[in-house]
């Protein structure tokens, strides 16, 4: 394995059963509605395919991109939404997916464009999310439902990356920084 894989953090066993409970939550708070899921890519694509699978449920599947970070660094949020989503979301229920909840300004960029549409309500389910010692910046949306919390280290595998590599490993792992 690279120098950069560290220590795994989640295994994927770990992942597949967290999951799996993630997917019958959601079948039960969305009974009877068919729902319209936002995935925020490209690192919540693994998530995304085994949580619609534990989910048996109709619904749309709609993908907006957001760049947030640079190398290691949080930096400016930039979204890219499809015009599709005007003509889907209009008066239903929307679930944002994302992979983690790090500064939460992504997920809150997220919320605040998809609000603007017309949901009849707006959830929002994250694989991961840091325990911070210091308070996020104003005003943070935080998420409805999580994964995992995890310490605020930088993660890589099951979707998430550093610098457009690791996201293929099947589970999560500490990014190794070199000295």
């Amino acid at each position: 394995m690279s120098e950069e894989v560290g220590e795994i953090l989640i295994p994927s066993d770990r992942i597949a059963a967290r999951v799996g409970e993630l997917g019958r939550l959601l079948a039960d708070a969305y009974t009877g509605r068919e729902v319209v899921v936002v995935a925020v890519m490209k690192g919540c694509v693994l998530f995304l395919a085994d949580l619609v699978r534990a989910w048996p449920a109709a619904m749309d599947i709609e993908f907006v991109t957001a760049r947030s970070y640079e190398g290691t660094r949080p930096g400016d949020v930039r979204l890219t939404l499809p015009p599709e989503l005007a003509e889907v979301v209009p008066g239903r229920p929307v679930l944002i997916v994302d992979d983690i909840f790090d500064t939460g300004r992504t997920l809150s960029a997220v919320c605040r464009q998809i609000e603007t549409l017309g949901a009849a309500e707006l959830k929002t389910l994250v694989l991961l999310a840091k325990r911070r010692a210091a308070p996020r910046e104003p005003p943070i949306r935080r998420p409805d439902w999580v994964g995992f919390e995890i310490e605020d280290r930088f993660v890589i595998g099951y979707g998430l990356d550093y610098r457009g590599r690791w996201r293929n490993l099947p589970y999560v792992a500490a990014l190794r920084q070199k000295p």
